[in-house]
């Protein structure tokens, strides 16, 4: 079954001890802006501007912290991305120093992989003061 809501009795705003609520008159008060000409407000707006300056203050911080993380993030997608290259490139180099790359390369120079392994060569003393001289 659905219930009507435009039927409803409208409720009165509550009384104290005769008085009309309070409320009412306050919104009033604040929309026209009366509020600001009582002696309590006057006297405490230097607190009021202090508020008003930290709640600022906090504002800018917040956006200054939000653009630090989005500094951070982008430093850090840069970063991922070098550390990939670097691998990359190491991972290259390794292969191109490999002796098996090496031979294939001097092959297309027309040079060869010499197969004896390399042997010390002695002189005697007076032939290699001979030499020298």
């Amino acid at each position: 079954m659905l219930k009507s809501t435009m039927n409803k009795i409208k409720k009165e705003p509550k009384k104290k001890n005769g008085k009309v609520s309070s409320l009412p008159k306050a919104m009033i008060s604040i929309l026209n802006g009366s509020f600001l000409a009582r002696e309590n407000v006057i006297r405490n707006m230097p607190f009021m501007f202090f508020i008003v300056l930290l709640m600022v203050m906090y504002i800018t911080y917040g956006y200054y912290a939000e653009r630090t993380v989005r500094e951070l993030h982008k430093v850090d997608v840069e970063l991922k991305d070098m550390r990939s290259n670097y691998i990359t490139k190491k991972a290259e180099l390794e292969k191109t120093e490999k002796q098996s790359q090496v031979a294939e390369d001097i092959e297309q120079l027309g040079l060869k992989e010499a197969k004896t392994p390399p042997f010390k060569i002695e002189l005697d003393t007076e032939v290699n003061t001979e030499i020298v001289q």
